[in-house]
């Protein structure tokens, strides 16, 4: 029988992979919708590979570099 303990690690790890699946997703669907002439640095492929790949450095590389300093504003 699995112990209490194991429920519980296997449950924060359960969390931990949706809430990184929700940032990337999130970035990647802001990705999605941005115009090609809005992206700074690198182009939509390099961008979708640095979010994907690099978690959690990609997602904020994105989100404080890749289209500039009045987004969210």
């Amino acid at each position: 029988m699995i112990e209490s303990s194991t429920w519980a690690a296997l449950a924060a790890m359960v969390m931990v992979v949706a809430a990184v699946a929700w940032v990337d997703a999130r970035c990647l669907a802001d990705l999605s919708t941005t115009p090609d002439r809005q992206l700074r640095h690198f182009d939509r492929s390099t961008w979708k590979m640095i979010i994907i790949v690099s978690f959690p450095i990609g997602p904020a590389l994105y989100v404080a570099f890749a289209k500039g300093p009045g987004r969210l504003s």
